[in-house]
């Protein structure tokens, strides 16, 4: 039978559509490829555990297989799970994301080879709440030369469950879970049958059904007020739990579940030993309270909390610069102002900088809420502000933006197949317009490595050098100590940067940084006002940290204060720091120009004291730093890291300069005109000569920087 000329045109027409969708595929793949947030869950199961709900974490409704990314976070419910599964992850990313390497004890795993089908890890006992979804974790390994069907039961005194047959492919591994409800209180028996093509094992489990008991927890500050918090909440059963009506949420390093709660919480708990852990933010210490629930019996519990430290009634108030409130997908917009207010508040957090930003096209996301202005939910001491993150794709970095007045457009450049594919206007255009308004810029996650290639924040130097650029977050969602290196850099070629801090947080996803985790206070004095805060934090009366506090002056000048000597050298002046923690510190160290001139250990130490005079034998920036380890309550970072922005030292009329950074920067920016000459994306020839006659009048303030130096 012949094919007519229509059928042929419709099967043409079919083909070239299936072409250019793998085409868009591989170009643009799903969602999270190039975000920093990735769910690593099977096709239409992002829901499970990569998306915040408002559902509380009591149980999760799922059956069958699942991608790695669910089956990993889902085991981290169970607490003594977050040490293993830490090692397999970068923060919240996952290193190794086979599914073998999910060894955790309460997974069954069984392998499939040419000898035949085996157990090589079957639990025996575990404790459930009556009533609640237990979610069986499983995996298969399949280690013959072809694919197997594998099918999986769970028989229990209450209900049975399973999963369509499934195929795992050679040479790989395969994620299940089963529905496990036990409905009546006390021990009682199940049984998990699996089968792998005409071979089948089976292995018996033992339940400790405990009945739900109503806890209620009333929250409260240092001076016995209501209080939002952030909460740990560990069952009998091990997992972890959430109350209805509240976003559950993972930190990116510790890899725990927790909530935020507002004065009070009631949740539905199994019998038995329980834990309640609350905080909030750095300042406050970490509250644990075990409690033995009894069966029908309600609790009521009181959690007082305690500060440590309270640094806005000494006029420091701190910010996030660059929080998210939805993002990476214009589908799953679920965060409300209302929500990011209990964020601020649980985190004390002053000044929530919220971004309205595109992510990976067109889509802007939270522009609604923009209106130049605090947000109504706003207070005198919490301000929520949606600003700007203004985002080149690739050539220039990101930027973003207090006390706007009005977006500053486009929002974005150099994103392709979008209004906005070009890379222009450069950002130096955006950050101007941004500070006419009297708002304040920070350039945003600057680099992995203190290296070109490796930063993002490509326009940085050339920014910082016309003008333009009021800080930088060294504390990042990347390396602070790459971040760092760039900054002094900058610093020692004679330009005054303050230093700031973005978690680059997006509160709609559950696996993510936690807002606040890294900060910058300002300096403010008096009641926190926004405009005061933005000048402030433009002058460089700042420092960045991710835990510990800093206080810190050089012959009474505060951070981002300048102070004027005699020409001659050496000249002594005084130094005094007072570094203040709950997390462990290695060291606290006093820096002139990027060295090193005190060294002190903290270890062991919650405060520690440095005062005593140093000779500076040249113009000089001075600041304090303190370094520490990993410690859980170090939310989103490797380190405990704490810095102060400079005070500046001239000697007469001598400039800060180091001339091997000064070409250090020099390289940099010829070699981003060198980028932007052959892979700049311009409609015109005469925009591309703009944007390259202006990175070349940065090239030369640097040589005129240098040309004196020679002198």
């Amino acid at each position: 039978m012949k094919s007519s000329p229509t059928f042929k045109v419709r099967l043409l027409l079919m083909l070239l559509t299936l072409g250019l969708l793998v085409v868009a595929w591989l170009k643009y793949p799903p969602l999270t490829r190039g975000q920093s947030a990735r769910s690593w869950s099977r096709p239409d199961q992002e829901h499970l555990t990569f998306w915040v709900n408002h559902n509380g974490l009591e149980q999760l409704d799922v059956e069958g297989e699942v991608g790695f990314g669910d089956m990993a976070r889902i085991l981290l419910r169970r607490r003594a799970n977050a040490e293993t599964i830490r090692g397999l992850r970068d923060r919240f990313t996952f290193r190794v994301k086979e599914m073998t390497a999910l060894r955790t004890p309460d997974v069954f795993r069984a392998e499939v080879s040419e000898d035949g089908l085996v157990w090589r890890n079957a639990p025996r006992q575990f404790v459930l709440a009556a009533g609640h979804t237990f979610n069986l974790p499983l995996i298969v390994e399949n280690l013959k030369k072809q694919s197997i069907r594998v099918e999986a039961r769970f028989i229990g005194n209450s209900m049975a469950s399973a999963f369509p047959p499934s195929e795992v492919k050679a040479k790989s591994a395969a994620g299940y879970f089963l529905r496990v409800v036990e409905s009546k209180p006390g021990l009682t028996k199940g049984q998990l049958l699996l089968s792998a093509g005409e071979q089948e094992v089976q292995t018996d489990i033992v339940f400790d059904v405990r009945p739900p008991v109503n806890l209620r927890v009333r929250l409260l500050d240092e001076k016995g007020r209501p209080t939002a918090a952030r909460l740990y909440l560990t069952g009998s059963d091990g997992l972890a739990y959430a109350p209805p009506g509240s976003i559950s949420r993972i930190t990116a390093m510790s890899a725990e579940y927790y909530f935020h709660a507002d004065g009070s919480f009631e949740i539905e708990l199994p019998s038995g030993p329980t834990l309640i852990e609350a905080t909030r933010g750095p300042e406050y210490e970490l509250t644990s309270r075990q409690i033995n629930l009894q069966p029908g019996q309600e609790k009521e519990v009181q959690i007082r909390l305690k500060r440590w430290e309270n640094m806005a009634a000494k006029g420091w108030y701190s910010a996030d610069a660059h929080i998210h409130a939805n993002y990476t997908a214009p589908h799953h917009q679920v965060i409300s102002p209302e929500d990011v207010r209990l964020t601020a508040l649980a985190e004390d957090l002053n000044n929530a900088n919220m971004m309205v930003a595109n992510s990976g096209g067109a889509f802007i996301h939270d522009i609604q809420y923009f209106e130049g202005k605090p947000h109504r939910l706003s207070s005198p001491n919490f301000i929520i502000y949606w600003n700007e993150e203004m985002r080149n794709r690739g050539m220039y970095g990101h930027m973003s933006f207090f006390n706007l007045k009005s977006l500053v457009h486009p929002i974005y450049t150099g994103f392709g197949d979008t209004p906005h594919w070009e890379d222009y206007p450069p950002n130096y255009a955006q950050a101007k317009a941004a500070r006419g308004q009297d708002g304040a810029v920070t350039y945003v996650h600057p680099a992995r490595a203190p290296s070109f290639e490796a930063a993002s924040a490509k326009e940085l130097p050339v920014d910082v050098a016309l003008g333009q650029v009021d800080a930088i977050d060294v504390v990042s969602n990347t390396n602070e100590m790459a971040s760092m290196e760039l900054w002094y850099r900058l610093l020692n070629c004679g330009f005054r940067l303050a230093i700031s801090a973005g978690t680059d947080s997006f509160t709609n996803v559950a696996d993510h940084y936690t807002p606040g985790g890294g900060r910058v206070y300002v300096h403010v004095e008096d009641q926190m006002e926004y405009s005061e805060w933005t000048r402030n934090y433009r002058r460089g009366r700042t420092f960045a940290s991710n835990g510990p506090v800093i206080f810190f002056t050089l012959n009474d000048k505060e951070p981002g204060d300048e102070l004027r000597l005699p020409a001659s050298s050496p000249q002594k002046v005084r130094v005094k720091a007072i570094v203040r923690t709950q997390v462990p510190l290695e060291k606290v160290e006093i820096v002139a120009n990027g060295q090193a001139v005190i060294s002190r250990s903290a270890m062991g130490k919650k405060t520690l004291t440095i005062e005593e005079e140093i000779a500076l034998s040249r113009s000089s920036w001075v600041a304090v730093r303190a370094l520490g380890p990993r410690h859980r309550l170090i939310l989103n970072d490797e380190q405990a890291f704490a810095h102060t922005s400079p005070v500046y030292v001239y000697l007469g009329e001598q400039k800060i300069v180091s001339p091997s950074d000064v070409r250090f920067y020099r390289d940099w920016i010829e070699r981003l005109i060198a980028r932007v000459a052959e892979r700049g994306r311009f409609t015109t020839k005469e925009r591309k000569k703009e944007v390259i006659s202006l990175f070349q009048r940065a090239l030369d303030v640097y040589q005129q920087i240098g040309s004196e130096e020679n002198k």
